[in-house]
């Protein structure tokens, strides 16, 4: 007996080691970001931070329609002199618009990159948490439509079980601030 068991190690111990299963999952990062409580806070910070300017930038415009309307409207009353002063109101206070609009879609897109880097960066040890502890080999962030995954089966996308660690492991409290914008 002694001797068949010593001869089943040794066929035991030829045989290849069977590797563990190679798992592979995939991740919307930026849909993760954003669906956490914590970027919906953010997110929701930044859109009443820019309110303001929303309505002063819709204010404007539908002054420079106004305008618009009373020219068309008036056309055929006007003076050159009256026209062309109204024109110029017109082309002034649109480029003031369009200033206002660059202005603010910059600010707003400048605080959205810093939120980005710095919600990601914590995205990314839950999903190093979240992969370690459920046997991922590799996770492939597919956010990006030309990016280099072709196809990818839907039950390898873990976004929602990563939205929902991120949000135990970075609880929003009701006195938690939103997170600091660049200036």
């Amino acid at each position: 007996m002694l001797i068949l068991g010593t001869a089943a190690l040794a066929l035991a111990q030829d045989q290849p080691a069977v590797p563990p299963p190679f798992k592979i999952g995939t991740i919307f990062a930026q849909n993760a970001i954003v669906s956490t409580q914590e970027g919906q806070k953010a997110a929701a910070a930044i859109t009443a931070k820019y309110a303001p300017k929303k309505e002063e930038f819709d204010r404007k415009q539908a002054e420079i329609t106004a305008l618009r309307d009373q020219l068309k409207k008036n056309m055929a009353t006007m003076t050159a002199q009256s026209r062309d002063k109204l024109n110029q109101m017109i082309d002034a206070r649109s480029k003031e618009l369009k200033r206002l609009g660059e202005d603010t879609e910059a600010a707003v897109t400048e605080e959205e990159a810093a939120l980005v880097e710095q919600l990601g960066k914590k995205l990314m040890a839950v999903i190093d948490t979240y992969a370690q502890q459920n046997g991922y080999a590799v996770v492939l962030d597919v956010s990006a439509p030309e990016g280099p995954v072709l196809w990818a089966a839907a039950s390898a996308d873990i976004t929602n079980e990563v939205v929902k660690l991120y949000d135990r492991t970075y609880p929003v409290t009701a006195t938690a601030a939103a997170p600091a914008a660049k200036k």
